[in-house]
């Protein structure tokens, strides 16, 4: 019998977890900053009037995607902490601030989008983005001078849904979710906006999700 139980034991050793597929992220801070090092002087100041202007002094990083699914693995979602042997980690608005700058005061964005609430000037926004892809985002975001006010307001747009998808709310490398349009479905506040609940509550749903 105990020669039956180290052989399980044995034989279970070196498996992998596996993961879904689903379970993907397109994280990637160093696709940020290599974009951001693309932009012209002009861009850049457009970027920074809409307070993500911390987002050039991002270090460009390459995050191991296996040590992000394990840190995943690892988050206690009933209490939204991670415990180590230094102590308890806990993830919320304030820590996402701190890390990331982000601004921290203001409305929060809405849960999903209601199409009977908004115009049809709105839709029509949304649905010029659907389907688009990181790299379709990211030529768009180079390619848009801010020469005037539409094709500004097409810039901001592209960026923002480019660094939600790379780096703020990243998940996998399927289309865009529709969390992602709520920042540009309330584009017009978008700079007043408390950025770092929203990144928050995003990773905490996606967590849960991945479980």
């Amino acid at each position: 019998m105990a020669t039956k139980t180290i052989a399980k034991k044995q034989k279970g050793r070196g498996k992998k977890k596996q993961y879904n597929k689903s379970n993907r992220t397109t994280c990637s801070p160093s696709d940020v900053a290599k974009l951001l090092e693309k932009l012209s002087c002009e861009q850049k100041k457009v970027v920074r009037d809409m307070s993500f202007g911390v987002l050039e002094n991002l270090s460009i990083l390459n995050i191991s995607k296996k040590m992000m699914m394990e840190l995943v693995d690892c988050f206690n979602t009933n209490d939204n902490s991670m415990r180590t042997t230094l102590g308890r980690i806990t993830l919320d608005a304030s820590k996402i601030r701190h890390a990331l700058r982000l601004n921290a005061r203001g409305s929060t964005y809405e849960k999903k989008i209601d199409n009977k609430k908004f115009s049809d000037e709105r839709k029509a926004t949304v649905n010029s983005f659907k389907g688009a892809s990181i790299v379709s985002l990211k030529r768009t975001v180079i390619e848009t001078k801010p020469d005037s006010e539409e094709n500004t307001r097409k810039f901001k747009r592209a960026f923002i849904l480019y660094i939600q998808k790379t780096f703020l709310c990243a998940i996998n490398s399927t289309p865009l979710s529709s969390k992602h349009f709520l920042a540009i479905v309330n584009f017009d506040n978008s700079k007043q906006m408390n950025w770092a609940r929203h990144v928050c509550s995003f990773l905490l749903d996606r967590i849960t999700e991945m479980r």
